[in-house]
């Protein structure tokens, strides 16, 4: 038992000092990129290049982001703002100004390491390989997914309706599936092949 204790806080400490810092550079019409991937205590630094934007990830814009994060007090143009990510979860924001045509995600992912740890069942899904739609457990609750292809780009996210996904807007290859749960993500591999 000291032993797995003592495993656990190594693991804690080395992710809690392996922080990366991510930049989003932001220009007239969009932000690039506009989908990040990220762990729990990285920072996300958005840099205002061109235009006059601010960063709007409020709750009181998007309910279900974990925490709010805004820079609307630096509202103009050639500005630098950085947000260190430490809750879990899915952030969606947008440009403030640009309410109808600019926006971007980031998915603050949970330490894989501690994850193995956790006496939960783990997301399950079949088939895989797969053809037009994957199946989850039930067992466990699933509040959205996103797909990346394998060179990091978002090609799908969706709600799961009853315990399935429809992957039939994906051609074969290998993605990654980031399945979010209560209090966790999760990301694991799926074959998608042709009919």
């Amino acid at each position: 038992m000291k032993k797995i204790v003592l495993l656990i806080s190594i693991l804690v400490s080395s992710v809690l000092t392996a922080q990366t810092k991510f930049t989003v550079i932001v220009t007239n019409g969009n932000f690039n990129p506009s989908n990040l991937t990220i762990a729990i205590g990285d920072t996300v630094e958005f840099i205002n290049q061109t235009g006059v934007h601010w960063i709007d990830g409020r709750t009181a814009t998007y309910p279900s982001n974990p925490v709010s994060f805004d820079n609307q007090s630096q509202s103009g143009s050639g500005w630098t703002y950085t947000q260190v990510f430490n809750t879990g979860g899915l952030y969606d924001y947008r440009c403030g100004i640009h309410t109808t045509t600019m926006f971007g995600s980031i998915t603050v992912q949970f330490p894989a390491s501690i994850d193995n740890f956790s006496n939960r069942e783990p997301f399950t899904f079949f088939p895989n390989p797969a053809t037009n739609k994957i199946y989850f457990s039930p067992s466990r609750k699933i509040n959205r997914i996103i797909v990346y292809n394998t060179t990091g780009e978002q090609v799908l996210s969706s709600n799961i309706v009853d315990n399935r996904l429809n992957l039939s807007t994906l051609t074969a290859g290998m993605y990654f599936l980031t399945i979010i749960g209560e209090n966790e993500i999760t990301t694991k591999k799926l074959m998608v092949q042709s009919n």
